[in-house]
């Protein structure tokens, strides 16, 4: 099936994060991940996104992540689901290399991170752009705005960014809780650019003019969380209110229950435990590769 790649205006809606299966030697469970590729096929998604956070981009290796990105490819380019891919890496040949992998398997996006070992300087941060927008031209650019990477960007940095990289076309705009100022100021300052924000505000966000969430939660209850954005997006504000609300206290009494229980924040392991406790999802919930895995 031709598709054309993500503009602006068509990057939009509920994005599921994908989780990776692993098994028991901690290599990658072909099976499980293509049957859950199929499955958020068949629930009809807006897009489908692999290895952020959730897909556990840092530890995977240049052959684990081209694995990845085939797969990806071949169980969701036939549904017409646009497909975006994480170029995530602490340098910028790891993050060019995966865009040029990603734009020659055909993805409609890739969403980028600031190298995040050190932090960079305002030069710094628009050659970064430019060296990675440069690889691959015509591909769409998601920046995955995050303060692990030490620069989280808003307002006017975001219109240097445009400059740098006319290519870029959406903010997955993390912790927009405790940045809502900073989120409201990039959607003033730059309209042209489609913001993500996370599920539990998702509501609140797009009454301001946010377009949606990359989500871990849709692999959980596809149904809720598409009901959600269907609820915002056609401005029933009072019922969409409701329904975040739920959510919102969801995530609260997850979070306080894993701290009680000292496994620390949610991550892909929650995310994952969730999926497969639920039913949506294949596999084993049990583990995340450890970070140690590569030396």
């Amino acid at each position: 099936m031709k598709k054309t790649r993500l503009t602006a205006e068509s990057l939009k809606g509920i994005w599921a994060g994908i989780t990776l299966s692993w098994n028991e030697d901690y290599s990658l469970d072909e099976g499980a991940f293509r049957e859950n590729l199929r499955r958020l096929c068949a629930s009809r998604v807006h897009g489908i996104y692999t290895t952020g956070s959730t897909g556990e981009f840092y530890a995977l290796d240049f052959a684990e992540f081209r694995s990845v990105v085939d797969i990806t490819m071949d169980v969701v380019a036939p549904s017409g689901i646009p497909i975006q891919i994480g170029c995530c890496g602490d340098n910028t040949r790891i993050v060019q290399r995966q865009v040029e992998y990603a734009a020659r398997a055909g993805a409609d996006g890739v969403q980028i991170v600031i190298p995040y070992w050190m932090e960079l300087t305002d030069p710094e941060l628009s050659q970064y752009l430019k060296d990675v927008a440069t690889v691959a031209p015509a591909m769409p650019l998601i920046h995955y705005n995050i303060p692990r990477t030490k620069r989280f960007l808003a307002g006017t940095d975001y219109r240097r960014a445009l400059e740098a990289a006319p290519s870029l076309i959406g903010v997955k705009f993390t912790f927009a809780g405790s940045h809502f100022g900073e989120l409201q100021q990039s959607l003033q300052l730059t309209p042209e650019l489609s913001f993500f924000v996370g599920e539990d505000l998702l509501v609140s966000a797009m009454q301001l003019g946010a377009r949606g969430s990359y989500s871990s939660m849709v692999c959980t209850n596809p149904s809720f969380m598409q009901e959600l954005f269907t609820l915002a997006d056609t401005r029933q504000w009072d019922q969409a209110i409701h329904k975040q609300s739920h959510l919102a206290k969801f995530f609260r009494e997850l979070g306080h229950h894993m701290e009680e229980l000292n496994l620390g924040g949610i991550d892909p392991v929650a995310d994952k435990g969730l999926a497969v406790a639920s039913g949506p999802f294949y596999g084993s919930p049990t583990h995340a590769r450890p970070i140690r895995w590569l030396e």
